[in-house]
Parts: C-alpha cells; sequence; structure tokens
C-alpha cells in the first residue's frame, strides 16, 4: 500500500465526500416517489421476497437485481466491519484526479466489493440510503466508543449514531429497535446467533412492528469464525420466518 500522504489523504476526503453528496442529493431529489418498494409485509409474510445466500456479497446482488433505491437497511449481524473507504482506491486513480463519480462507484463495485464492502457500495450505487444495525451489546459499547471520537456522532443510552462521508447509522440492540413507518430491506447474518437464540429475535421484530418486502438470510459460508451452530440457528430463524426449506441463492442470483 502507498504511503499516505496529505495530498492523498485530502483528495481522498474530496473523492469520497463528493461521492457521498452526489448519492444523497440522488435520494433527496426523487424522494420516496422514487425508491422501489416491492409487496410489503411483517416478517411472516407470505407475499414478500425471502432469500437465503451464502455471501454478504450475494445479498448485495440480489438487491442490485431487483433494482432497490434509497433505502434503509436493517443489517442484524454479531460484528459490524469498520474499513477505511480511502483504502479502496488505488494510487493510480489519485494521480488521475479529478476523478468522475460514477466511474469511481462502478470500479469500487466491479474490483472491492466484499463481505466487508458490501453495505458501502450499496450507498454508492443508491441502493441504501441510511443503516439500522442490530448488533449484540457488546458492538454497540464497542461503537459507543468510536462515536466518542468521531467528528459527526452521538453516543446514547439506546443507541450509537454515526455517519461517515454523509451515509448515517445507528447501532442498537434488537431490545431498542424500533420498526418505524418505512418499509425496509432487513439482513440477517448467521453470525448475530452467537449468543442469541432465533425466536428471541424473530419476537423482537414483530413486536417492533418491522415491515419489510425482502428478508435475506447469510449463512457466512466463508467466515470461519461463524460456526456450525450459529448456522443451524439461522435455519431455524428462517422457519420462523416461513422460509423452510430455506430457499437458496448461489453466485449472485436474483430474486
Amino acid at each position: 500500500m502507498p504511503p499516505l500522504t496529505t495530498r492523498r489523504c485530502t483528495i481522498t476526503c474530496l473523492v469520497l465526500v463528493a461521492l457521498a453528496a452526489a448519492t444523497l442529493f440522488g435520494m433527496d431529489r426523487f424522494g420516496l416517489g422514487s425508491r422501489r418498494i416491492g409487496p410489503v409485509g411483517t416478517i411472516r409474510a407470505s407475499g414478500i421476497v425471502k432469500l437465503q445466500v451464502d455471501d454478504p456479497t450475494d445479498a448485495y446482488r440480489v438487491w442490485r437485481d431487483a433494482r432497490y433505491r434509497g433505502r434503509t437497511v436493517v443489517y442484524v449481524s454479531g460484528k459490524w466491519e469498520s474499513f477505511d473507504p480511502g483504502d479502496l482506491i488505488p494510487v493510480q486513480m489519485f494521480r488521475a484526479y479529478p476523478l468522475q463519480l460514477y466511474n469511481t462507484a462502478r470500479f469500487i463495485e466491479e474490483t472491492q466489493l466484499n463481505a466487508t464492502t458490501f453495505l458501502y457500495v450499496a450507498t454508492l450505487k443508491g441502493i441504501c440510503r441510511q443503516i439500522l444495525a442490530i448488533v449484540p451489546p457488546s458492538e454497540v459499547a464497542r461503537m459507543g466508543g468510536v462515536a466518542r471520537t468521531a467528528k459527526d456522532a452521538t453516543a446514547g443510552t439506546q443507541a450509537v449514531f454515526i455517519s461517515r462521508q454523509g451515509f448515517p447509522r445507528w447501532f442498537m440492540t434488537a431490545a431498542a429497535f424500533r420498526g418505524g413507518n418505512e418499509p425496509v430491506l432487513l439482513y440477517v447474518a448467521a453470525s448475530y446467533f452467537k449468543t442469541v437464540e432465533p425466536e428471541e429475535l424473530f419476537h423482537r421484530l414483530v413486536a417492533a412492528g418491522l415491515r419489510t418486502d425482502c428478508i435475506i438470510l447469510c449463512t457466512e459460508s466463508a467466515n470461519g469464525s461463524v460456526t456450525p451452530a450459529e448456522r443451524a440457528k439461522l435455519d431455524r430463524f428462517s422457519r420462523l420466518i416461513g422460509l423452510s426449506p430455506p430457499t437458496a441463492v448461489q453466485g449472485g442470483g436474483a430474486p
């Protein structure tokens, strides 16, 4: 990796902030009416999309192929994976600054999409406009520590808010989650069930009044820290929501 210089850091900030601004402007410009939403229901409803995938990148491809736009993603996982977006842009692209924004977003999608970056790619491509992350209490506490040193962040007793490059993210436990009025894209990873039973998450989401048009369950098959017991709990959760046997999507299939 090339050494971090003041010029490179400045260009990184300018490029990524511009990408965020362009994406958010597009979402605000077209508003709620432009958001692609399918048939909506509770997590028990039979008419909504329910799929199981092996890798988080498969979830991204499902959203992309369904042409979802400007959506809230409820991300349920055992851990929030952090990274520096500036590391996604190679040094030769810095030398070509100023960049065409749509080329940068496409480059990141085509070359940097992975299990850590998939939500970031979804924001750059206009699929996701905000993230509500349901994580264990230890992760909420960890993100609270991050918030205390971040510029645009708030650490409350019920949730932690952090905005990075204009993309808002909330971190909370399932007990603190409230569904709201907007249909969301629900993503549930097997790693969440390390210390939680699937019935507990199911009842929390039902009680919160969550409404959705797409639920994706991810086995995280390439994640060596996820155990067979956690994946078995994910299968139990799939049966609770009426996905039995699971409809698997592999290699970027679409609903």
